[in-house]
């Protein structure tokens, strides 16, 4: 079992073909790996006196590279985080002196540069992305995001924020959700919730925080799929897909494309509304500080205060001289979750009941009920849970399973 306290931080930087060890002269550190933001973001303030023969503000200089390295009970070293130092803010004050740097990722280059991208319709993603990469020059570590036909493509805009809209755009097409992430001056395409290590965290053992909003705010329940405007100024509304309208009418404008179809574009309407057709879910959590947890992660979560199961990191900030981190999480439902055995399974995920026994709740000790074998739908997933899955036969005549059961008991 990992020990949290027996973690170790480094911290190095290499200019021009030297590498200094500034650990001794850190005062605190942190980084952070933001939704909103391509690039991770590394932080840290030292003592500017001669701890590496010279002052840091003469080693850490604008343009150098900055290596958060971790180990665990005093292991081999691994990378954590590296970035390029682009703030540099020497201060003193009485006999005091001090530097703070802030630094960013490979990914820095991208989110603030402008290109011109074009593709043609039929273009897989990956092909796509690829390019991209090789004519910035910039290592593609791998590619385990959608490789979907795309329809043509034309952006003149900041290259970050092109490259989110063609992945958003193929998971909208039934591809991979994906994140970029940068590690080791390399930059990978991951599918999100794919880590093969699911780290399990529990509230009052490692979660000492938690905060649980839920908002309608944002919210779409209704989209219209619109035509090419016509030369009287008009704009026909090809088809109208509706989602859950309890919350009222929350109406959204989808442009078909020149070359994209009906049914396409009325696919790309319905994954809108699966994105944003529910109230906003946001959590946050503190908890102990585990180095490599990045943006797309899969988490498992036990507490009293959310639902316990599986989550996805959204954002995650590394508060490494208090050993703590802040997650803001969102539900896994949505992605395959392994069972244990090697079979993945999903929340929406129709399977073969087994028959037998199914329970009120998901704890140990509930009360249940027999049911026949037949048809079921996963409608909840709680990991660690004695009864893990929920399944509903709402829409099934043959078995009437409708609680939680164990793992093993549906194929």
């Amino acid at each position: 079992m990992i020990d949290p306290v027996l973690y170790r931080y480094t911290v190095i930087v290499l200019n021009d073909g030297n590498e200094y060890d500034i650990t001794n002269a850190i005062q605190n550190i942190s980084w952070e790996d933001l939704e909103d933001e391509l690039a991770a973001r590394m932080s840290f303030t030292s003592r500017n006196d001669e701890a590496c023969e010279t002052r840091v503000s003469e080693i850490a200089t604008p343009g150098s590279w900055v290596v958060y390295m971790y180990s665990y009970n005093n292991g081999t070293p691994v990378e954590a985080i590296s970035g390029k130092i682009e703030e540099w803010s020497p201060f003193a004050k009485n006999d005091s002196e001090v530097l703070r740097v802030k630094a960013y990722d490979i990914l820095r280059d991208m989110q603030d540069s402008q290109d011109v991208i074009y593709s043609k319709r039929g273009r897989r993603t990956k092909k796509i992305i690829k390019k991209i990469f090789k004519k910035w020059k910039i290592p593609l570590a791998y590619y385990d995001g959608p490789n979907v036909k795309m329809g043509k493509l034309a952006y003149k805009e900041k290259l970050g924020s092109a490259i989110i809209k063609i992945l958003d755009e193929a998971k909208k097409k039934g591809g991979k959700d994906a994140v970029l992430r940068a590690s080791m001056n390399q930059v990978g395409v991951a599918a999100m919730c794919s880590n093969a290590t699911v780290f399990h965290l529990e509230e009052g053992r490692h979660i000492t925080e938690i905060n649980h909003r839920i908002t309608t705010s944002g919210m779409v329940t209704r989209v219209k799929v619109t035509g090419k405007q016509k030369k009287n100024g008009t704009t026909p509304i090809k088809a109208t897909v509706n989602g859950d309208t309890e919350y009222g009418i929350r109406q959204k404008l989808y442009s078909r494309g020149k070359d994209e179809t009906q049914k396409a574009a009325k696919k790309a309407a319905k994954a809108i509304l699966d994105e944003d057709g529910s109230p906003k879910e946001t959590i946050s959590v503190k908890c102990v500080e585990l180095p490599f947890i990045r943006k797309g992660d899969m988490i498992s979560v036990d507490a009293e205060t959310i639902d316990s199961g599986y989550y996805c990191v959204m954002s995650v900030s590394h508060s490494v001289d208090e050993m703590i981190m802040t997650l803001d999480l969102e539900s896994a439902d949505g992605y395959e979750i392994d069972d244990g055995g090697g079979k993945k399974y999903k929340k929406g995920t129709t399977v073969t009941f087994k028959g037998g026994k199914y329970y009120k709740s998901s704890k140990k000790g509930a009360k249940g009920s027999k049911a026949a074998a037949g048809k079921a739908k996963i409608t909840k997933v709680k990991s660690g849970a004695a009864h893990p899955y929920r399944l509903s036969t709402k829409n099934y005549k043959k078995s009437k399973v409708n609680g939680w059961v164990d793992s093993g008991s549906f194929s």
